[in-house]
């Protein structure tokens, strides 16, 4: 209650927190009527564009929402709450807990929706996986954000870096050629995005060995970035 209360009070915090849902309406809404309105007015079929627009916009979940959550660590680590929940009965291990498992599940349940509701993308197997992936990089983001940055101005700043970050795996998968998409393995939304565009294919082996691969590469990056941000608390 106090999370939606603090969100409530600050412009950027709600953007973080309801940007996702304004993001699954207008994808819901606009992409039709943009796609009509481009073939009619320049002939352009948008729609063959729309795998691209499913994973581009659904990376952007996880990145709210850890930038959300990121924040909101920055303000409770400048207040000294952090120190103060390591002595109450929730510890900064339960603290921690928290902050990262909250983020990940609202990317998860939100990532279902845009799946569901937006009308880009259909529900199969790789879908399943992505959202793993997915569902860790909300919480790492987040750490990012609020080990990296001495105040929100910083974390602000940080978080639009991050982004860049973020559209990189998509924009790799598709539109740079096979022999040099492996430069793209050190992204993190690559790994997502090749779960992706394997499922929806059909290559299940594929889908499930791109998602193998990425699963231990977003674990180890989650890993560091909590040894990282218990270094700048202490």
């Amino acid at each position: 209650m106090n999370d939606i209360r603090h969100a409530g009070s600050d412009p950027v915090l709600l953007v973080g927190f309801l940007g996702p849902v304004i993001l699954i309406l207008l994808t819901r809404f606009g992409f039709p009527m943009a796609a009509q309105w481009l073939q009619t007015s320049y002939s352009f079929d948008l729609n063959e564009f729309r795998d691209f627009t499913a994973v581009l916009l659904v990376v952007t979940i996880p990145m709210l929402l850890g930038m959300m959550t990121g924040l909101l660590m920055l303000d409770e680590r400048d207040e000294n709450l952090i120190s103060y929940f390591a002595v109450t009965p929730l510890m900064k291990r339960g603290y921690l807990s928290y902050r990262l498992t909250l983020p990940s599940i609202l990317s998860a349940v939100l990532t279902v929706m845009f799946i569901l509701c937006s009308g880009l993308a259909e529900f199969r197997v790789g879908i399943l996986l992505m959202l793993l992936l997915l569902a860790i990089e909300a919480p790492w983001f987040a750490l990012l954000v609020a080990a990296f940055s001495a105040n929100k101005v910083e974390g602000l700043a940080l978080y639009k870096i991050g982004a860049l970050l973020f559209i990189a795996g998509p924009i790799v998968i598709f539109f740079v050629p096979d022999p040099w998409q492996w430069v793209g393995i050190w992204i993190p939304t690559y790994w997502p995005a090749m779960v992706f565009i394997t499922g929806i294919s059909g290559a299940s082996f594929a889908a499930l060995t791109y998602f193998s691969v990425g699963f231990i590469f977003h674990i180890a990056i989650l890993m560091m970035m909590i040894r990282v941000f218990v270094k700048r608390a202490d």
